[in-house]
């Protein structure tokens, strides 16, 4: 619990710093004209991948945290089965207890997550790529490239049972992936004028 809190107000301090550098490497004129040029709706989507992605990263401390990554070597399936055995399972706890404490519940949680993830992150690179601004729309595929380059990651990690190195790996993809994704939104809230596609 002290990890998947400490990491997070980590994320929280570099999202803040990564979205107050995007503000200062543009003129305040230059700001306040891009925003109404703005497009809303690939901004929400920007704002709800940005959460989405939080949510994951907690999910991520505690799977290290309790070395949740060791537990089910295997992919796709965890084991043989597609839902982990004594899921609900904690000595001397209770059953809610188990989604924080018991590994294969929490390994499955973090899975599970980041297939939905993954496929919102496509939705949102969808609409995305159909931007008219282009360094909006390579924003979108950035994020999208490293949100591929992350999940493989993950999966190479855990089918070799976490390993140091691969765990590193990973967490250093999320930090790449957390400001990929804050770039994209930023770039949704404040489109660069002089990227418009046949301008």
């Amino acid at each position: 619990y002290r990890l998947a809190t400490h990491l997070g107000l980590a994320f929280v301090i570099l999202g803040f710093l990564a979205w107050y550098v995007m503000q200062l490497s543009r003129s305040e004129a230059d700001l306040l004209q891009a925003r109404r040029a703005g497009e809303r709706r690939l901004f929400g989507l920007g704002t709800g991948l940005m959460h989405f992605a939080f949510l994951q990263i907690l999910l991520g401390a505690l799977v290290a945290g309790i070395d949740a990554g060791r537990s089910f070597p295997t992919w796709p399936l965890m084991g043989d089965s597609f839902f982990p055995a004594d899921a609900f399972y904690v000595p001397g706890g209770s059953t809610w207890q188990a989604f924080f404490e018991n590994p294969g519940l929490v390994q499955f949680m973090h899975r599970m997550a980041g297939y939905l993830l993954f496929a919102f992150a496509i939705m949102a690179w969808v609409r995305g790529r159909k931007s008219a601004h282009r360094a909006t729309a390579g924003a979108f595929g950035a994020m999208m490239a490293m949100m591929t380059l992350q999940m493989g990651l993950g999966i190479v990690t855990v089918i070799n049972a976490a390993p140091l190195g691969l765990g590193l790996a990973h967490q250093l993809g999320a930090v790449a992936l957390w400001v990929l994704i804050l770039r994209a939104r930023h770039h949704a809230a404040y489109p660069v004028a002089q990227s418009i596609r046949g301008a």
